[in-house]
């Protein structure tokens, strides 16, 4: 029987879509403040987000795109966590009031690691996996023949050429991160949400 294996710490990443482009150095900064500083290569561009029915009704239109990633070691197991921070943050800046929807961003936690990109979500489909308080996480891209391919449940965004591109160089950074023992033994998992707290689909 081979031995057991803890998985390597990968980098998280927050996916943060918006029709108010003001809020994403918002968002930014309070990730920053909550997690430590962003990859150095860890803050994308305004990247397309298709128009879609599914986010109008709360979000309005003309929504983009952009990726924050953290530069220290995250648990693979440790996103359940955030993605409840990320629905608080949400609410947070929805009660404020600021803005003419009901849901003026939408914060998607995920994971970077060697072989594949990870989101986490609240809504339950076949090929979503429960990870514990109201959370499931999909594969979203996996890396393989040296490029990312999308899945048949792939969201439309993370299709597009140019996510890939951002993504690309931050796994080769993974990769090479991977090598040194202290990134294999420095991270720690996150601090669990409070008992029966639940973020909103």
């Amino acid at each position: 029987m081979r031995p057991w294996r803890e998985a390597p710490p990968a980098f998280l990443f927050f996916g943060v879509f918006t029709g108010f482009p003001e809020l994403f150095p918002v968002v930014r900064d309070r990730i920053v403040a909550r997690h430590g500083p962003l990859h150095p290569l860890g803050e994308s561009e305004e990247l397309p987000f298709p128009e879609t029915r599914t986010y109008a009704p709360t979000m309005g239109s003309g929504l983009r795109r952009k990726l924050f990633v953290l530069d220290r070691p995250w648990p693979q197991d440790g996103l359940a966590a955030v993605k409840h921070e990320s629905a608080a943050l949400e609410q947070e800046l929805a009660r404020a009031g600021r803005y003419p929807v009901a849901r003026p961003v939408n914060i998607d936690p995920g994971l970077i690691n060697d072989c594949r990109i990870l989101l986490s979500s609240t809504k339950d489909y076949a090929h979503r996996i429960y990870r514990g308080r109201g959370t499931w996480e999909e594969v979203t891209l996996v890396f393989e023949g040296g490029s990312y391919r999308p899945l048949p449940w792939t969201y439309p965004d993370f299709r597009s050429p140019a996510y890939h591109a951002f993504l690309a160089p931050l796994r080769q950074d993974l990769l090479a991160r991977q090598k040194r023992p202290e990134w294999v033994t420095s991270s720690a998992p996150p601090p669990a949400p409070p008992p029966g707290e639940r973020p909103p689909a």
